[in-house]
Order: structure tokens, then sequence, then C-alpha cells
């Protein structure tokens, strides 16, 4: 992750015009709010296999056991990481969230070339189904910062650092910048993407596994080939990344068919504001575009991040159509309790919502780097305590799925008006909603072409479904405070 310190940032059962946040989920749209049919990219949407348009929101989680930051030959671990538990998962749906972005270590999987690690794997199997029993989709991210846990944070294995290192690393992480520009990294970066020593073909099979191994798995929205891959020190950065890109998609066809590919451009785009464009869009119909975004600069205001960040947004929206994919920004975020941060977190879903992305925040949890998260850690007594209003400035309300496209969305602070427009063709599921009560504590007031319908807000999840019977046309749906 390039991040900047200085970055401060349900079904109804009848018609009545208000409801509470109520009880008794389970027998009232429970159920069905936390069902997870499969999504896939359809004409340069997520769309599940209901007919709805998915507006995703996801958390990212650096979690112990997966990121690998551990040795064997007696080294200080890199850093250390939070556990993760079924109440993580239950939260982050709680948060609004509707998907976690799970970053994996190719270390942790493939310690020794050639030798997968079973017990790897099964910790990988226990997440995904924490987060399937709490109702919140995987996307399944090859990570890495700065190559290698071995000379940087997180990534590749001791095996796959062409040339060797001349100097092996260890913890506490207190100089990932540094690590980031060095000569060894440097030189990793440059041997995997000129593909030295069969570098790429060796990452491979570690691919193919674990592509393979959750095919068909409706809880898994992807998979990520790679995280914030830095190619711009080869000869040929954009060539160089999309062949990679051609390859690892080419393999993932043939044990996984149809579940989306999630390709980042190269990670100068973080803080450059823009990327170069396909000359055509990109051998597959099943990828997702997921730049991120941490601006070196900064602002004060709602406008003035709007302003700065517009171009950007704008930008994102054209280079996934020349990729002719699905849009999402795969990492944004902020301490959301620091001042002026919640301007920022603001500006960014407004113009999320305006180009038609999803998004996903940058962190849930954080005890070794700082002020990333939604919790303060006391190191003494090894707790976590939430950070008052965190989930309120991320977790606003909006609609989670549409049927249909979605055409417009939007959701005002001030007056607390969700407003969404879509169009369904007919035979699609309802529409979903995230309806916390940090927002609507009194109860909501909703209508769909104006005319008052009542929902039922699911207590574990905060989640509601529209009355529907599949029906056709144009449909403005708002919600507002119950009066």
């Amino acid at each position: 992750m390039v991040k900047r310190l200085g970055l401060l940032i349900c079904l109804a059962v009848a018609a009545t015009t208000a409801v509470g946040c109520g009880s008794d989920g389970e027998q009232n749209g429970g159920a069905q709010s936390l069902s997870m049919p499969a999504i896939h990219v359809r004409n340069r949407r997520l769309v599940d296999d209901h007919g709805r348009e998915w507006q995703l929101r996801g958390i990212n989680a650096r979690i112990e056991g997966l990121f690998d930051v551990t040795f064997d030959d007696g080294r200080t671990r890199v850093e250390p990481l939070p556990t993760f538990t079924a109440d993580d998962a239950r939260m982050m749906v709680k948060f609004g969230f509707n998907f976690l972005r799970l970053p994996i270590s190719w270390s942790g999987l493939e310690p020794h070339e050639g030798e997968f690690s079973d017990a790897y794997l099964a910790r990988l199997d226990h997440i995904v189904e924490l987060c399937r029993q709490a109702g919140l989709y995987v996307l399944v991210d090859f990570h890495q910062d700065a190559y290698s846990k071995e000379i940087g944070e997180d990534g590749a294995p001791l095996w796959a650092i062409v040339p060797p290192p001349k100097m092996l690393l260890q913890g506490p992480l207190n100089d990932l910048d540094q690590r980031r520009l060095s000569a060894q990294v440097n030189l990793a970066f440059a041997s995997f993407f000129d593909n030295r020593d069969s570098l790429q073909d060796r990452f491979l099979p570690a691919w193919r596994l674990v592509t393979g191994r959750y095919a068909g798995d409706s809880a898994i929205v992807g998979f990520e080939v790679m995280n914030e891959p830095v190619a711009y020190l080869t000869g040929d950065p954009e060539g160089q990344l999309l062949a990679f890109y051609e390859k690892a998609a080419a393999e993932m066809r043939e044990v996984n068919p149809d579940q989306p590919l999630w390709l980042e451009p190269d990670v100068s785009r973080n803080i450059s504001f823009a990327a170069p464009l396909l000359p055509a869009p990109f051998p597959d119909d099943q990828v997702v575009y997921c730049p991120h975004n941490y601006p070196l600069g900064g602002a004060t205001t709602l406008d003035g991040w709007k302003k700065l960040l517009h171009s950007s947004f704008l930008a994102m929206r054209t280079e996934a159509d020349s990729w002719g994919a699905a849009l999402h920004v795969d990492e944004w975020g902020a301490n959301p309790v620091s001042p002026g941060s919640d301007v920022y977190i603001q500006a960014v879903q407004e113009l999320a919502e305006e180009v038609h992305a999803g998004q996903a925040f940058w962190l849930w949890k954080e005890n070794s780097q700082g002020f990333w998260g939604f919790f303060d850690f006391d190191a003494q007594t090894g707790s976590w305590s939430e950070r008052p209003g965190a989930a309120r400035t991320v977790g606003k309300p909006y609609v989670m799925a549409m049927p249909g496209q979605w055409l417009e969305h939007s959701f005002d602070t001030d007056t607390r008006l969700l407003q969404a427009h879509f169009q369904a063709a007919g035979g699609e599921a309802a529409p979903l909603l995230f309806l916390p009560p940090s927002w609507y504590p009194d109860g909501v007031r909703v209508t769909l072409n104006g005319a008052v319908v009542q929902v039922h807000i699911d207590p574990a999840s905060y989640r509601a479904q529209v009355p529907w019977q599949g029906q056709s046309g144009d449909f403005r749906l708002t919600v507002t405070p119950a009066p």
C-alpha cells in the first residue's frame, strides 16, 4: 500500500408510512438479506444471478496467520497482526460492508517451491467460511508490499527473490518507505516482470491452486492476482504487466471458468491520478479494474476534496472502460476519526457513486503501523475498542443491490435522504438496502416511485429488502427518516 501519513483527512408484509429497526430479523427477511448469490461481470457491471447490480462496499483486513510476516529461523516477526473471528465478520456487515478484501501471502501458501501448506489453506478456508456465515463476500487478494517479508513487508517467498537478497531483514517494521525504495526490492520487481528465471511461471501454480479451490463458490466475489504491482521499473511497464495478467487469466480459466478476475494498474497510479488506456479490451469478459486512491495532497473541505479527486475518478472510469471491465476502488482510506477525515471519506464515496464504482476501505484493525482502522488497540491488555463515530462516518446508508441497471445513487448527509434510480428489465430479485440506526435511530420512510412501502430492517445486518414482484420499468427509490 502506498500510504501517506500526512493524509488528514426483508421482505415487506404491508404498506405503512414508517418502520423502525424491528427485531426477529430471521423471520422477517434476515435470511434473505444475508443471501449471497454469485456475482459476475456483465456489461462492465457487477451483477448477481438474480439480475441485480451490486454496489460493492468492502473492507480490507490483514489477518494473523494469512498475512505472512513470521520467520522460522529465529528472526523477529515483521509486525503484529490482529486475529479474525466470527464477531469481526458480523461487525463488518453491521458497519455496512458487503465484502472482505482478504490479503493472502504467496510465502505462506508456498514457503518452499512446489510444496503448498495444507495448514495455510485450512486457515484460508476458515476465514472464508466465517464470512459466508455472516453474509460477507470475499475477494481473495494475492498481496505484496515491498515484494517479500524477507526484504520488505509481505508477498513472495525467499526462493522467488531474484537475484537472491544480499541482506535478509526482520522486524519490527519501522522503515517500510525505505524498504520499498531499496535496491533489493527494485531488483526483485524488475526480475519478476521481466520473468527472469521464469518467476511468473513459477508463481502460476499457487495462483492456479487458489483460484481452482474456490471455483463456483458464490461467496467468492473474485481473485486479485497482485496487489500494487511495481512494473514501472521495467523497460515496458504496460506491456509486461499486461503480459503477466494474460498469463494469469489463461491459467485461472483452465480451473475456474467464470469468476471475476480483479486487475490493478501499476502502483504509480495510486498517486499519479491516471494510467494508460488499453488499445483493446482485456481478453476476458470477467474483469474488474481496481485502482487504489491515496492522494499525496490534501484538502480541508468536501468541495476541496471533490475538486482535487474529480479528475482521478473520471480517469478511472475511462480506464476501466478501455479494459472492458467493471470498476472498483480497491483501496482507499484514512483514520476515520482524525480531524478532517469525514469530508475526505464523504468525497471519495460520492465520487465513486458518480462513476458507478465499488470501493474497499483500508483498514479494519491495525496494531502495528498506527492510525488505520476502526478500532484503538491497547497493547497492555490486548483489547480493541471501537473508535466513537467511525462506523457512522464510513457506514452510510446505501442501496446495496438494484434490480436491472443502476442509473443514479446518492445520500445527503444533512437531510439523510437516500435516493436511487434504476431500470429493471423484469424478473429480478428485490432491491437490497443498508439502513443503519446510527443514521436512522427512529426508523425510516421508504418510497418506491412515490408510493410508501414497508421494509423490515434485519437487526443482525441493518439490511432490508424492498417489496418486489419482479416488475419491469423505471424506478426511483427514496429513504428518509421516519416522520
